[in-house]
């Protein structure tokens, strides 16, 4: 009976693993990730084949030239873009759908993924915007364009967008969590930049302060709660996007990137004047659940009502916005 039973279960792996090999969409990615942050048995199979052959941490390790834990415990990373990252390692750890990914993985593939409970969140963002590049798929940068990173993190677009600008121009960095501000600030340091200009704010409708509640992992902080917060929280100043571009002299924007996990709406709401402009691209990350639904519900219409083109129709996997008035 157990040997049945287990026998069933690889076999119903091995059909899943096939699905998801096979069919590339929106649907098999979604229930990648649902089986991927399983705890059910029945999904191990899956999981063992998928990650020792599909790894996506191989291309990170490929994309890593060296790596070392200093003795601070911080990562330190060169990559092949030629640039460095400095990572301290995260308050809590990683969720299995990040350890599985290294623990089955071929070893040899993996020598430069150090201590993955801690330094998860780095390995993941650099496959996102420096592999897939997921920011400049319908736009680039010029040099001495004017580029907004609202929700910077620890700097990893900003950095990329700096060295883009060859240290032309200015990237207006901002970020409201202390650790992930530090974070920033030292990986602006590291990589000899100064056209960064970092601002520790959040940014909202108005200037104000407001509660900002601490995430499980350190990409999902935010001005509204949800069911992945620690239930940590503390004041952050706020401040509209309009206002803090009048402060800085900023009189024109060419980019602006925004992922500030569901403030969106509001945050659109506080740049008035920057939406009537012509030069403006935009990319935003509009899946975070707010009051039910994903924010690009309601950030579609203000987009459009400002007569931007959505370059690409808004899946309901990512919910990423890419807009301009410029038909490109």
């Amino acid at each position: 009976m157990y040997l049945t039973r287990n026998l069933n279960s690889f076999i119903l792996g091995l059909s899943f693993f096939f699905i998801l090999v096979v069919y590339n969409n929106q649907i098999t990615e979604m229930l990648k990730n649902i089986i991927a942050g399983s705890n059910n048995p029945i999904f191990l199979p899956i999981k063992m084949i998928y990650y020792f052959f599909f790894n996506k941490y191989y291309e990170v390790n490929d994309y890593i030239v060296k790596a070392e834990i200093n003795c601070d415990g911080n990562l330190i990373l060169n990559l092949k873009n030629g640039i460095k990252l400095f990572y301290k390692p995260s308050k809590y750890p990683a969720q299995i759908n990040f350890t599985e990914r290294y623990n089955y993985g071929k070893k040899s593939r993996l020598s430069k993924i150090l201590d993955v409970s801690k330094f998860y969140f780095v390995y993941d963002l650099i496959d996102e915007l420096y592999i897939r590049q997921n920011y400049f798929q319908y736009f680039d940068l010029n040099e001495g364009d004017k580029v907004v990173d609202a929700g910077a993190n620890i700097g990893l677009f900003t950095v990329l967008a700096a060295k883009k600008l060859n240290n032309t121009g200015k990237v207006i960095a901002i970020e409201p969590d202390d650790n992930n501000f530090e974070i920033l600030k030292e990986n602006i340091k590291i990589n000899e930049l100064t056209n960064v200009i970092p601002v520790k704010k959040g940014l909202w409708k108005e200037n104000t302060t407001l509660e900002f509640n601490l995430g499980l992992r350190p990409g999902e902080h935010s001005l509204h709660e949800n069911d992945q917060m620690s239930g940590e929280k503390v004041k952050i100043d706020c401040i509209t996007l309009d206002n803090l571009l009048s402060e800085l002299n900023i009189k024109s924007v060419n980019f602006i990137k925004m992922d500030i996990e569901g403030a969106e709406i509001e945050a659109l709401q506080g740049c008035q004047t920057i939406l009537k402009s012509e030069s403006v691209k935009w990319v935003i990350e509009a899946l975070h659940i707010v009051e039910g639904q994903p924010t690009y519900k309601k950030i579609v219409p203000v987009i459009e009502a400002s007569n931007y083109h959505l370059l690409t129709p808004v899946d309901n996997y990512r919910g990423t916005i890419y807009a301009s008035k410029q038909v490109l």
